[in-house]
């Protein structure tokens, strides 16, 4: 464009010099066809001068309806990791899961007629006599094998900014419930058999669905006396007994300081778990006040500690002559110390008295319908862990859990009842003494997002009659993040 520009002004400049400076003859009728062909190159050359301005011009237009239409596809990055912004909003959404398969083989008796993961309190008793409850008859069944996805997650979280601060929900679930046909166990009864016949099939079912807003919490979530932050890590999929753990509806409020850590406090749902003379729960069981949990939380440069105490009550009320009430209390603390390089020991201790499902595998409180009492469980539950990272793929786990029941009008109750031997009523389901499980395991992370892991696994159970059963199973994973 700008050589043609150049030689038609040079053109020009020729031309008019021939007019101006004439160096032969010029009859009329030249005069006349050089004006023509001047006055033509003079309309060529506004031409170009007009399209040399548009141009520019319109190659921005193009320029800035390609940016108009590319930014229609475009993913804007959310305020919080891995998230992006809804379109015509300040909204953040992160979607996140995984994709899981878990391989267990049971060495020892068969438990799966109560869970497919570790469920100790519940092994096989050997040794015991006959009946419809007889525990050996698991216990003779040894080597089962049992492969299940059940336990993929998917997640959502949002983040919307206020002039409060953050508003943020977080709604998470998983298929790990009872299937259309039977329930969470593996065998047991022929409807869990159907299930795995032809699909395999297990329901959705809620994990966590919360608000967090200017310190509250408001939802379902892991229950503020448990603390997950400092619990060991371990392939299968319910972990170490001799601690808490328990998801439920709260009301939490936290309070962070600069030094001297977070408070926290919350009302959570109440349930009322009494048993009666039989081992049966009893249906009186009366919800009537919240359960109070108080929670103290601080980090430091060495590793962190949380201390914990709970309050709930236990009532049966069946609007007649039943009307009875009493308050059980438990404490915990628990913590990570870091030893060197990238390694880490946890550890926790719970305990208390009537404090129920809040400690992993205990029974409810018992119901003396001759005294007209309710008998509250003492118990003490203690978990170790470590963790070995040589790099940033592959990590060792060690943990080991016990927790035991201590003697008072509770066992006494369960003893003279026939509740604490597997020759009794509850069979296979009588009340313990105690458990000790310890499991030992690898997690290689062979690229991002993949984790295999492989674990041994090893429990120890004893009833109040002193029957013992054993636990030995080898758990295998493959799981898949997003």
């Amino acid at each position: 464009m700008k050589l043609k520009y150049t030689c038609l002004s040079t053109s020009i400049v020729f031309i008019f010099s021939g007019i101006i400076i004439p160096s032969y003859a010029q009859t009329a009728q030249d005069f006349e066809q050089m004006r023509a062909e001047i006055k033509r190159l003079s309309e060529q050359l506004n031409q170009l001068t007009k399209a040399k301005s548009v141009a520019p011009q319109q190659d921005l237009v193009d320029r800035i309806a390609q940016v108009e239409l590319s930014s229609k596809d475009a993913v804007v990055a959310g305020d919080i990791p891995g998230s992006f912004r809804l379109p015509n909003s300040e909204t953040s959404v992160h979607l996140y899961g995984f994709g899981e398969l878990n391989w267990a083989h049971e060495m020892r008796g068969d438990n799966s007629s109560n869970d497919y993961s570790t469920f100790l309190a519940y092994a096989p008793l050997r040794g015991v006599a006959a009946g419809p409850n007889d525990p050996s008859i698991s216990a003779n069944k040894t080597g089962r094998d049992y492969l299940t996805a059940r336990t993929s997650r998917f997640g959502i979280e949002t983040s919307t900014p206020s002039s409060y601060g953050p508003i943020s929900i977080k709604v998470e679930g998983d298929f790990n419930n009872d299937p259309r046909t039977g329930n969470s166990a593996v065998s047991g009864t022929a409807a869990n058999i159907y299930t795995q016949q032809s699909t395999n099939s297990y329901n959705f079912r809620l994990r966590e669905a919360y608000g967090q807003f200017n310190g509250f919490l408001i939802g379902q979530t892991w229950s503020t006396f448990m603390d997950v932050d400092n619990a060991p890590e371990t392939v299968d999929f319910n972990g170490p007994i001799g601690s808490t753990f328990i998801r439920q509806p709260q009301i939490r409020y936290s309070y962070p300081t600069k030094d001297f850590g977070k408070f926290s406090v919350a009302l959570e749902n109440s349930v009322s778990y009494v048993l009666d003379r039989t081992g049966a729960v009893d249906t009186n069981g009366f919800s009537h006040v919240p359960d109070l949990v108080g929670r103290w939380d601080k980090t430091f440069d060495w590793g962190a500690v949380s201390l914990r105490g709970v309050t709930q009550e236990n009532r049966l009320n069946d609007g007649a002559s039943i009307s009875l009430s009493r308050r059980g209390y438990g404490v915990a603390a628990s913590g990570t110390y870091k030893t060197w390089g990238d390694d880490s020991m946890n550890w926790a201790i719970t305990g208390g008295t009537g404090i129920g499902r809040y400690f992993n595998y205990v029974e409810g409180a018992f119901f003396d319908d001759v005294n007209h009492k309710l008998l509250l469980e003492k118990i003490v539950g203690v978990v170790l862990g470590y963790q070995h990272k040589p790099s940033a793929t592959l990590r060792f786990n060690g943990s080991i859990g016990f927790q035991r029941n201590f003697n008072n009008d509770y066992t006494a109750f369960a003893m003279a009842n026939g509740l604490g031997s597997g020759n009794g009523a509850l069979g296979n389901f009588a009340i313990n003494r105690e458990l000790l499980q310890s499991h030992l395991g690898l997690i290689w992370n062979p690229v991002t997002n993949i984790d295999i892991g492989a674990e041994y696994i090893f429990g120890r159970r004893k009833t109040l009659a002193d029957e013992t059963a054993y636990m030995s199973r080898v758990d295998l994973s493959a799981k898949y993040h997003f």
